[in-house]
């Protein structure tokens, strides 16, 4: 029997997508992991054991940094601080080669989307982005912004991980990860509340690495925001509070922002 006119470009009728559930390891996981973070964080009987994971938020800071210069054409590597603690990013000149390499992943991924009108605007709202970006001085605030935008990308996603649970070797790995992902939340809150509460603090920060406001808030006060260091601060601050919401987010609508991948991802509607 032929189907009615019409019916022969439409898609097949597909169930409405369900919202993800916690189970109850992923709930034990995430309220373990958030206590012993806010333990080791806020008290100092556990302060040794915070010195010891420092590194850790040290590592991902420097890691925003690099990945962000990459992006904008800035050979880049991460390193630690060993004269005044801490870590810094080696930033060399811009090789336009790179940013050349970037405008040409975009015209090749808009060539091979081309039949496909809904990951065309998504590419083609990327790639303006980041023209607009790279040819003015906002890349380097971008640059400069990631080293603490790393920090929370990363917090992020591990606390994705501790919420899901998915594509574990162990299960004691939830609670590395939820651990792992309140741990940097929780110290990077406890340090912009202080950069916000206290002149002590913020005399500080400015002095570190020699003085010369070379710290990543000021240098974006300085340059890009009219001197208002708290206003950055406290931008910073709200941003702490985002991780675990985002990752639990993502969790819930999974299988929505998948098939939204799989869509974006097909040559052709």
């Amino acid at each position: 029997m032929p189907l009615p006119l019409g019916w022969a470009h439409h898609e097949a009728w597909q169930p409405p997508l369900e919202a993800e559930r916690v189970d109850r390891p992923g709930y034990q996981s995430i309220l373990g992991g958030a206590g012993l973070a806010a333990a080791v964080v806020f008290l100092p009987f556990f302060g040794f054991i915070s010195f010891l994971l420092h590194p850790l938020v040290t590592l991902v800071h420097e890691l925003g940094h690099t990945l962000a210069g990459w992006l904008y054409g800035y050979p880049s590597i991460p390193a630690f601080d060993f004269v005044y603690g801490g870590g810094v990013t080696l930033h060399q000149d811009r090789q336009w080669l790179l940013t050349g390499l970037w405008l040409a992943a975009f015209a090749w991924l808009l060539y091979c989307f081309r039949r496909n009108p809904g990951t065309l605007l998504v590419i083609s709202s990327l790639a303006g982005a980041y023209i607009t970006t790279a040819a003015t001085s906002w890349h380097e605030a971008i640059v400069i912004a990631m080293g603490h935008g790393g920090e929370l990308l990363f917090a992020t996603v591990f606390l994705y991980r501790a919420w899901s649970g998915t594509s574990l070797v162990h299960a004691l790995e939830r609670p590395i990860y939820a651990f792992a992902g309140f741990y940097i939340q929780f110290h990077d809150l406890r340090f912009a509340f202080e950069l916000l509460t206290s002149q002590a603090a913020r005399l500080d920060y400015e002095d570190a690495k020699g003085g010369g406001h070379w710290m990543d808030f000021s240098r974006l006060a300085d340059e890009f925001f009219g001197g208002r260091f708290l206003l950055v601060v406290l931008a910073f601050f709200v941003a702490c509070l985002l991780p675990p919401l985002i990752a639990w987010l993502l969790h819930r609508y999974r299988p929505h922002w998948q098939q939204w991948l799989v869509n974006r991802l097909a040559v052709e509607t």
